[in-house]
């Protein structure tokens, strides 16, 4: 944090000096401040600024303008937007600025609490580790499909596995399955470096397939150790197209040990919604035969209630567009709390997906038997690791790291 350059923009003198000593705290050691847009300009001009404190009422030219001239200059700088007006405004404008192509850390209403400042400052540093990784991703060369095609055959796929924790108790309510690719040179790849690649290539349903074998094994291995979970395999939407493939999976499961309801199917509500006839055939079918069905990224399509309860399914993922901040934005509040009691009343699991803070972790503590994921709870990690995480309590990780 001390190699940052940080601009507070803000026309009160305590609260500009408030802001430094909170940045000083944090770390940081190199600062500009400005009374107001007009000398905050000239600042991100002349100088690589990488962190922009923004209060939005100010005299000459407010946040908002500044925040808009910044869009317009293309800028990379970060931005934490700070005021003393209602959280609904501030909601607004953090949505304005994303809207604009801002990188938009977060928002604090005044006074700022010391807590949220350093929760905003930790995903400063859980960007810059994204960044670089993304970087090396970058850099790589695209898959070709010779290399996913003997990935597949040598079974070089693994499975890591992130936890969905009950918040009221505090135990662990199930897993989702992600695949991995040990490549020989690369070392780890990640999804994002394979999934388009195999549905362009046509090797999605095979990786499916494998995924859900792997899985099928886990099972049957965590329960000869006396280890009980569900898992959560995801589908691709180009699967519904397959018949073959459903007709393959339908066979594996008929004939596997596990029980239907240790299986949880995962598909997005987009790929449900353009293969509604296919979808609901296939759904149905793992339904009727016990396995549990899971909505993925809801809230990010364009479905309909009706739509979606037209499907059987036993778990909507609210999407982490709808859950990261939710402490602090009222209008998400209202979105989720709907949502939650309209599943209460249709008898479906709700999981709150991306929880990567404090605030959105005590937020949550209200709803009974709400499930919630994301790297605040855990990251996903191999099955060692995770009975390990599970014997040790279920600690989450965000609070364990603002314990050390």
């Amino acid at each position: 944090m001390d190699s940052l350059n940080v601009l507070i923009v803000d026309d009160s003198a305590v609260q500009r000096e408030y802001l430094l000593q909170l940045c000083r705290d944090a770390g940081m050691r190199q600062f500009y401040v400005a009374e107001n847009g007009e000398i905050a300009l000239p600042i991100l001009a002349q100088h690589p600024i990488d962190l922009l404190i923004c209060d939005l009422e100010m005299p000459d030219l407010d946040g908002i303008e500044l925040l808009h001239r910044i869009a317009q200059m293309h800028s990379a700088v970060k931005v934490i937007i700070v005021s003393g007006r209602e959280l609904n405004l501030i909601s607004s404008v953090e949505l304005m600025a994303k809207s604009d192509g801002l990188n938009v850390v977060g928002s604090m209403q005044k006074p700022v609490e010391a807590s949220l400042f350093r929760d905003l400052v930790a995903q400063l540093s859980q960007q810059a580790v994204q960044k670089s990784v993304a970087k090396t991703r970058i850099e790589s060369p695209p898959l070709e499909f010779s290399e996913l095609h003997e990935a597949l055959l040598q079974h070089r796929f693994i499975l890591h596995y992130q936890p969905k924790v009950d918040r009221s108790t505090g135990t662990l309510a199930g897993v989702e399955a992600l695949v991995r690719l040990q490549h020989p040179t690369r070392g780890l790849v990640y999804p994002g470096d394979f999934i388009a690649v195999c549905e362009r290539y046509q090797l999605i349903d095979a990786l499916s397939y494998e995924v859900l074998l792997q899985a099928i094994a886990q099972l049957e291995q965590w329960k000869k150790q006396g280890f009980s979970s569900t898992i959560s395999v995801n589908l691709s939407a180009t699967s519904f197209e397959n018949n073959s493939f459903m007709l393959q999976v339908n066979k594996l499961l008929a004939q596997s040990p596990i029980l239907p309801t240790d299986l949880i199917f995962e598909v997005t509500e987009t790929a449900v919604i353009h293969n509604m006839g296919q979808a609901l055939a296939f759904l149905s079918r793992l339904r009727l035969s016990g396995f549990g069905l899971s909505i993925d990224d809801y809230g990010t399509g364009y479905s309909s209630v009706k739509q979606l309860s037209q499907i059987p399914f036993t778990e909507l993922k609210i999407d982490r567009s709808l859950v990261d901040g939710i402490a602090n934005r009222p209008h998400l509040q209202v979105i989720f709390e709907s949502t939650v009691l309209m599943c209460n009343k249709l008898g479906i699991h709700v999981v709150a997906e991306g929880v990567e803070n404090a605030a959105d972790w005590q937020y949550l503590a209200r709803f009974n038997g709400l499930m919630v994921q994301g790297y605040y709870v855990a990251k996903p990690m191999n099955s060692a690791d995770l009975i390990c995480w599970v014997l040790e309590g279920c600690q989450p990780i965000g609070l364990v790291q603002r314990a050390s």
